[in-house]
């Protein structure tokens, strides 16, 4: 594997790694929201949230960037 490639590979996995089962669950708890719930208010299906939550797969890069934004306000309500 070439250095760029691998880069981008290592870059790749790592923002796929930001939001691991046990973040993911917990802000899905923090909402006060079931898994049901959490997956309509971020647009994925509740499979998706239990895949996720189970370790079996991992958000790509769009979802990702949901649950950072979802995180995030999360952060500023608390604050308030």
């Amino acid at each position: 594997m070439s250095s760029s490639l691998t880069r981008t590979y290592i870059r790749s996995n790592a923002t796929r790694a930001e939001f691991d089962r046990e973040r993911i669950r917990q802000l899905r708890e923090e909402l006060n929201m079931t898994q049901e719930n959490f997956a309509h208010e971020i647009g994925v299906t509740f499979a998706t949230v239990n895949r996720w939550e189970n370790g079996r797969t991992t958000p790509n890069k769009v979802a990702q960037k949901v649950l950072m934004l979802l995180e995030k306000k999360l952060r500023k309500m608390n604050r308030s």
